[in-house]
């Protein structure tokens, strides 16, 4: 049986390399050319060759460009132009038939409602018919909510498009961060690191690491020498008034270069710590790197600095002159009826952080109002005001005063908790006072790490 090549056509022939010039012409023939939009190339030639002849016509099938002249011939115009630019008359018979392979509204809408979409772009069409098809899909999704509706774009060529998708993330926490003894509830806020492995993610402590995952965690431990000249009294007095929580240890089996045991302050979980006393006139500061750890360490260098040079420093750490001299009977009080200064600094130095905290509250509070008096027991401060305004009774007759008594009790020796109550008949202006003590208080204490 012979079997020949099912697409080796007798009256079909497929035209390489046609030279237009050359080509036979003397019988009827149809010619499917492309591109489609006469533009260029044999479909071009051809019809610059044909157009002029009644007895040819050209089928156009399928959608034509706008501003292109095979969308140009489908209003018939009576002279069209060729490639080389020359006017020649449309003679030729133009015709239209729908062939596309893409779907129509029907099918488009359908494969839309199942596919449920969230965002809409429609591209590649002619602008009018994207237009109709946009209003029916509008039209079609108007009756649902606005918030469940997709949204439906037809941007023009060149212009972006942002899109925005919610995906929902989950984490388990794991390790220590887990284990504890109350329900989480909803909002609490978790502190921790994120590990995401193969779409999965986790949230564990940093301590945990080595535990639930491949990584290994490392830590850098610096150590700067800063040199010390002051007293080891003058730095515990700015550490204790910088930070809280600061810790102070002395290592008697080991003495310093003159003797003495050597003192290590440390501060936020040991991991920030200045050393006096091992070596002459030099302060070791260590700490771990982290972000949180290098201000510490920068704040630690400028106490230091501020401990042996600033004017507070000087004045904690001097003494008496020793030299002897004639002293008056008046020694203790100067012509105007002050103490001397020896005694003044003395009591100075005698006052406890809380009594410092008491009297910067008491001075602020003269700085608003012209008459207040004070009365200091051990860590209790009460203050007496007397205006002759309030922020509710505005101005009072001239005999009158308005009186706020306030009571401000620290909680330890360091002035960091405060509890503050204030009693007046002007409620707004009780209320300023409280607002204003407490905002002194807070920062005048020490940093919480």
């Amino acid at each position: 049986m012979d079997v020949g090549n099912p697409f080796a056509f007798c009256h079909i022939h497929n035209l390489k390399s046609i030279d237009v010039n050359a080509f036979d012409e003397c019988g009827p023939s149809v010619v499917f050319a492309s591109p489609g939009m006469f533009q260029s190339g044999v479909s071009r030639q051809l019809f610059d060759r044909w157009a002029t002849d009644p007895k040819n016509g050209v089928l156009i099938a399928g959608y034509a460009v706008e501003n292109t002249l095979a969308k140009e011939i489908m209003n018939q115009p009576k002279e069209v132009v060729t490639m080389e630019g020359r006017i020649q008359p449309l003679s030729c018979l133009v015709d239209y038939v729908s062939f596309s392979a893409h779907v129509d509204f029907m099918q488009n809408r359908n494969f839309i409602q199942k596919v449920d979409p969230k965002h809409i772009i429609l591209v590649h069409g002619q602008k009018d018919e994207m237009g109709r098809l946009m209003s029916a899909l509008m039209l079609q999704y108007n009756h649902m909510p606005k918030e469940k509706r997709p949204t439906i774009t037809m941007p023009p060529n060149l212009q972006e498009v942002k899109l925005k998708f919610a995906r929902r993330r989950s984490a388990k926490v794991m390790g220590s961060l887990a284990d504890r003894e109350k329900e989480p509830r909803e909002g609490e806020s978790v502190s921790g690191i994120l590990v995401t492995q193969n779409f999965n993610s986790k949230i564990v402590s940093p301590e945990d690491l080595p535990t639930y995952t491949q990584l290994r965690v490392g830590s850098v431990s610096s150590r700067l020498h800063v040199p010390f000249v002051g007293q080891v009294s003058t730095l515990r007095l700015f550490l204790n008034e910088m930070f809280t929580g600061v810790i102070e240890t002395e290592n008697e089996e080991e003495k310093g270069h003159d003797g003495n045991a050597i003192v290590t302050f440390s501060f936020h979980e040991d991991q920030v710590k200045v050393t006096t006393g091992k070596t002459r006139g030099i302060a070791t500061v260590e700490w771990e790197a982290s972000p949180l750890g290098d201000v510490l360490a920068d704040s630690v260098v400028a106490l230091l600095m501020h401990a042996q040079s600033s004017a507070a420093s000087i004045r904690l750490t001097s003494q008496p002159c020793g030299h002897q001299r004639k002293v008056s009977s008046s020694s203790e009080e100067n012509e105007d009826g002050d103490q001397p200064p020896s005694k003044k600094l003395r009591e100075e130095k005698s006052q406890s952080t809380t009594e410092s905290r008491l009297r910067l509250i008491h001075n602020t509070l003269l700085e608003q109002f012209k008459n207040v008096e004070a009365t200091y027991e051990s860590r209790v401060g009460t203050f007496e005001i007397k205006t002759d305004a309030g922020l509710e009774s505005g101005s009072l007759a001239d005999d009158d005063v308005l009186i706020c008594n306030v009571r401000v009790e620290f909680e330890d020796d360091m002035g960091i908790d405060s509890k503050i109550t204030v009693e007046c008949n002007d409620g707004k202006l009780a209320t300023n006072i409280q607002d204003c003590i407490q905002n002194v208080a807070t920062a005048a204490a020490p940093i919480k790490i």
